[in-house]
């Protein structure tokens, strides 16, 4: 191994052994070898593997430079206007849901430094010799941070343990990036845990993911134009089946504070260490709320909302567009939408706060227009450490790619039961027939604000449209541009057409 690759390892085990130990041995004159031999005899792989794992929380969650940013405000369903309150942000917000974003949108460089340094350390953990069961987690864990700088920026800078870290990265990119990905979790997939907790990987997860991978695999090759193989769509249905022991749970259920041990459809999560260690859900209501409604640590920034579209896509009835949940009616509101006049605990009309339907514009809107998603439930209890497991991937959602797949055969009928059978659940009436866009529409209602809709709406040819407040916009922005400094330092790494 190279010097520098030694001096990484080494400082990635500054918190994973003993640092008096590791000080006495490295400054001894132990050759290259004998130092690797000590590092490896020494490794805490619980650390390293925690490192990977809390590469997850900003990166996927956060309002601010984040996965769920970058694939909910810049398509159909999130707006985030600027306000009174502010939210302009250099215009940051505005370029995403305009499509209008430059390469030195400072946002989507965040996303793609924290999306890299989970692939680092995820193949940092794997110079270490772990276990086959750790280093199917650890190939799993890569393979995450890997199709996620695919989706959104067609590049996949990538190294394998043990490769010079002086030379440049080689790149993977469009079929030859996913092609790479999928073959990753498919041969860690018999290797992972049969089963645990969500947020940690298991066949489960493996499973959930690699349908999405094959449901998005024909996109990668030509994005204006997808081209979906029968055999990838039969590789969905199978991955969806095979997941073991989860099933339709009550909708509520999968994003309360104890969601972790109630919902019966997790499949893979960001943990929510109640009382114990924070996470960035937190963001989520102070980026929604105003300060008047209460919430954990004082109140609200009070900016983003839901598109009129999104809201007009729920009958009245539906539980994921209104439901008077136990732990949010006592304190005067609802979850789903907020929509209209809203009410303090003492049941008394919270003054002004009165949210309207209409956003007439993105610059200088109002305080309350736009209604507010209440998508994860405050965990008042603990208002610091909320115990809440963010989803990244649920059986519904698997369900609903396999209806998808059943959708791209032909087989329609067996695509509209499970459909049906989720509406159901969710207390909306069911349907008489399904095609992709009756799909893609409840795709919408199921998984609002849970960090899909750009994905699935370049998947069916619809992202480039126009909707609220965004005119229709050309093929260059089904990607983003790669930050220019990392293209100047990577002469393998191109910037994407039209930046």
């Amino acid at each position: 191994m190279k010097r520098l690759n030694i001096f990484i390892i080494a400082l990635s085990l500054l918190t994973a052994i003993s640092c008096s130990d590791l000080h006495e041995e490295l400054h001894s004159d132990l050759p290259a070898d004998k130092a690797r031999e000590f590092l490896l005899r020494n490794v805490d792989f619980n650390s390293l593997m925690e490192t990977v794992y809390r590469q997850f929380d900003s990166r996927f969650i956060q309002h601010a430079g984040s996965v769920w940013l970058l694939q909910e405000v810049s398509a159909d369903g999130a707006i985030v206007p600027s306000r009174p309150s502010g939210w302009d942000n250099g215009g940051v917000y505005r370029e995403l849901h305009t499509h209008t974003w430059i390469p030195e949108n400072p946002y989507l460089h965040s996303v793609w430094n924290g999306l890299n340094q989970g692939v680092f350390h995820a193949t940092n953990l794997l110079n270490f010799n772990p276990s086959a069961e750790l280093e199917a987690e650890a190939r799993f864990l890569r393979s995450y941070f890997m199709f996620y700088l695919l989706d959104l920026y067609d590049r996949v800078p990538f190294r394998e343990p043990g490769d010079d870290l002086l030379e440049p990265s080689t790149v993977l990119s469009g079929q030859a990036a996913i092609d790479f990905i999928i073959n990753e979790v498919e041969e860690a997939l018999p290797l992972l845990a049969s089963s645990g907790p969500a947020y940690r990987a298991s066949q489960n997860a493996a499973r959930g993911f690699l349908a999405r991978l094959y449901l998005n695999r024909g996109v990668y090759g030509s994005r204006e134009s997808p081209q979906f193989d029968n055999a990838d769509m039969e590789r969905v249905i199978q991955h969806s089946e095979e997941i073991d022991g989860k099933s339709i749970g009550f909708y509520w259920d999968s994003f309360g504070p104890d969601n972790e041990v109630a919902s019966s459809e997790l499949l893979f999560t960001i943990h929510g260490n109640a009382g114990v260690r924070s996470h960035s859900l937190w963001v989520w209501w102070h980026a929604i709320f105003p300060t008047e409604m209460i919430l954990p640590n004082g109140g609200g920034w009070n900016g983003f909302a839901s598109t009129p579209e999104l809201y007009d896509l729920f009958e009245d009835g539906d539980i994921r567009k209104y439901y008077e949940h136990p732990i949010t009616t006592p304190r005067g509101y609802n979850a789903g939408f907020l929509t209209g006049q809203q009410f303090g605990p003492d049941g008394q009309p919270l003054q002004g706060v009165e949210f309207t339907k209409d956003i007439p514009t993105i610059v200088g809107a109002t305080l309350w227009n736009g209604y507010r998603p209440v998508k994860y439930i405050p965990d008042y209890e603990h208002p610091g450490a909320a115990g809440n497991d963010v989803v990244l991937i649920r059986y519904a959602d698997v369900l609903l790619m396999k209806a998808e797949a059943l959708i791209r055969l032909g087989r329609n009928g067996e695509a509209l039961e499970i459909v049906n059978e989720i509406r159901e659940s969710r207390n909306a009436s069911p349907f008489s027939e399904v095609d992709l866009d009756v799909l893609l529409e409840e795709r919408a209602r199921e998984l609002y604000w849970e960090g899909h809709r750009r994905q699935d709406m370049v998947r069916h040819g619809n992202f480039l449209a126009s909707w609220h407040l965004k005119e229709p916009s050309t093929g260059q922005y089904l990607v983003y541009p790669i930050p220019p400094q990392d293209e100047i330092a990577n002469p393998n790494l191109s910037q994407n057409p039209g930046f």
